[in-house]
């Protein structure tokens, strides 16, 4: 496994330094990935209000082609700027995440995607006035990432079938149709897609279930449903779930209680919780994070402890304010 190590007292100094910087003056940078669903379409309303609210503006990139976003990100946060703002949807967050991790830059976040899972994890409003308003009056929160192989994600990945549908859902389609075109999709590729094995070993176990879907999850969100409401973006712990059966009408009623916001059937799915875990399938298969196709089988998967600093809102909960947990879980 990639060695993920951290000083919890040295990060909590970062994260109030952070914060106090960031109460004297908002000073940030905003980045937005065009491309995205809303991106175009909001880069210019997000600049006015920003400013409007008081965040003075450093610099700002309306960046069209996605696979630049990486080279700008980290380009301003050698510069050690306060707040870098990454307008986009999860896979542009996916693709510039592993640049903040325990760096003393903190991210904030416009949800301008199609599903906005890690938005919805962390309680950011959808609405670009919310999420500028959690910018301007926010506070600084510590908060998890997950590892794939060495590669930090921000909320979660997923193999099997949603891999196939992530694959095979075209950008374009998902800039009209937004989260309605997956099931679209998905009712195009799921008469195709055989079962398949997959053996996670994890706290000194080893299990083997034959699947069709397997969650990964740091947050609760994928796809913009809650699909594991148990995992949290603090606890210090991976959370997978591995679909105990290769029905596709099994599959499809999973799926369909998510879509409508049912409680999900927890004696369906084989749920384990690690700080670190490893995934093997056979057949190998492809791994999406955060909604884009970066992996295959087998993979190591562990925690990264408190390694983003991130604009919430002020009612998000951490581990000095108990009394707000359950928003973490939302």
């Amino acid at each position: 496994m990639t060695n993920i190590s951290f000083d919890p007292i040295q990060r909590k100094e970062q994260k109030n330094a952070a914060q106090a910087k960031i109460s004297c003056k908002r000073r940030a940078v905003l980045i937005v990935n065009t491309r995205s669903r809303k991106g175009e379409r909001d880069y210019a309303r997000a600049k006015r209000l920003l400013e409007r609210a008081g965040v003075e503006l450093e610099a700002s990139y309306p960046v069209r082609s996605a696979e630049r976003m990486p080279e700008i990100v980290q380009a301003e946060i050698e510069k050690e700027r306060s707040i870098i703002i990454v307008g986009g949807g999860d896979g542009t967050i996916s693709s510039v995440v592993d640049y903040f991790a325990y760096r003393e830059s903190v991210f904030g976040l416009l949800p301008l995607g199609t599903a906005n899972s890690f938005a919805r994890s962390l309680g950011i409003p959808l609405d670009l006035e919310g999420a500028v308003e959690v910018i301007a009056r926010g506070k600084v929160a510590d908060v998890d990432l997950g590892s794939i192989n060495g590669d930090l994600f921000a909320n979660g990945a997923a193999i099997g079938l949603p891999t196939m549908i992530a694959r095979a859902t075209p950008h374009s389609m998902k800039r009209w149709l937004g989260r309605l075109a997956y099931p679209l999709v998905a009712l195009n590729k799921l008469a195709g897609h055989p079962g398949f094995e997959c053996t996670v070993t994890a706290n000194g176990s080893v299990r083997s279930i034959q699947t069709l879907d397997v969650a990964i999850a740091v947050g609760g969100y994928q796809g913009g449903a809650v699909i594991a409401p148990d995992a949290n973006v603090d606890d210090g712990l991976v959370l997978v779930q591995v679909l105990k059966s290769t029905s596709k009408r099994r599959f499809l009623e999973r799926w369909a209680r998510i879509a409508f916001g049912q409680p999900i059937r927890r004696d369906h799915l084989e749920t384990i919780s690690a700080p670190t875990l490893t995934i093997t399938c056979d057949p190998p298969q492809d791994v999406s994070i955060d909604g884009e196709v970066v992996a295959r089988t087998p993979i190591e998967v562990e925690i990264a402890r408190e390694a983003l600093l991130v604009m919430v809102p002020v009612a998000f909960g951490d581990e000095d304010d108990a009394e707000h947990a359950p928003t973490r879980r939302s």
